[in-house]
């Protein structure tokens, strides 16, 4: 996994530390980060629709799935990733993105900054752009 910083959002591949007849290990991060957090969405959720201005973070799939929208601010174009249980995502900063949940998933969110409400809320812009009026015409769309 390389350690400088990525430009835009993609899958990470986990690194298989070490597997033999026990089991195996597998590092999901080898960066400094502040916060680790397990959030639970509800089928039919729909979370983020933000940026953050400094903060990136990283979204490990431990059960269900996400349908990811992301676009940077150069190209204003949305993209979109299936992101499937066992996957991991990075999101860095300045990039707007938004998750949608079809089932129930829990995800381990590891985040550079801090995930107390002030320090988060003057990170964070917040866009709406994906809703539950418009999800059912961005994800066939978008998800080819």
């Amino acid at each position: 996994m390389k350690k400088n910083l990525l430009l835009s959002s993609c899958i990470i591949e986990n690194l298989i530390r070490d597997e033999d007849s026990r089991g195996s290990i597998i590092s999901l991060l080898d960066v400094e980060v502040k916060n680790v957090s397990i959030i639970t969405s509800k089928p039919g959720t729909i979370r983020s629709n933000h940026y953050h201005l400094d903060d990136w973070h990283y979204m490990y799939v431990l059960s269900g799935n996400i349908d990811y929208f992301y676009k940077n601010n150069q190209d204003n174009k949305i993209q979109y990733l299936k992101v499937r249980q066992g996957e991991n995502i990075f999101t860095p900063p300045l990039e707007w993105h938004a998750t949608y949940f079809s089932e129930e998933t829990q995800l381990i969110v590891s985040s550079k900054n801090p995930r107390d409400q002030k320090t988060y809320e003057a990170d964070t812009v917040r866009e709406i752009i994906i809703t539950h009026e418009n999800i059912s015409e961005f994800l066939p769309k978008l998800s080819g």
